[in-house]
């Protein structure tokens, strides 16, 4: 999460940067997070994880249907730009294909032609 939030730093003033916070990839690893069963559970997980990362972006959250999740495939992890209510990036499913240097490499490329 500390790289994406220091690329949300670098960009901040040329576009938004939003985290959507869905069902736990890892619950109950190393005893940190449990999965959450209900949607206040959700939020408070998430404002947790902003707060203990100083993250300056909002968290968005699911809802507990999962239909964020479903609808951009995004389980455990994924990085999407969305453009005009277009999504113009889409990043490899994580964590085996998520990379924040692609998204930063797409990034460059869109501020330099802006």
């Amino acid at each position: 999460m500390q790289a994406f939030s220091d690329l949300a730093d670098q960009y901040k003033e040329s576009m938004d940067f939003a985290a959507v916070y869905i069902a736990e990839g890892h619950p109950l690893e190393f005893n940190a997070i449990k999965q959450a069963t209900t949607c206040s559970e959700r939020m408070q997980t998430a404002e947790d994880m902003k707060s203990d990362c100083n993250l300056k972006f909002p968290i968005l959250v699911d809802m507990m249907d999962n239909s964020v999740s479903l609808k951009y495939a995004a389980f455990p992890e994924r990085l999407y730009v969305v453009l005009d209510g277009t999504v113009v990036y889409a990043g490899g499913a994580g964590p085996f294909f998520y990379s924040i240097k692609e998204l930063e490499g797409f990034i460059q490329n869109y501020t330099s032609n802006i």
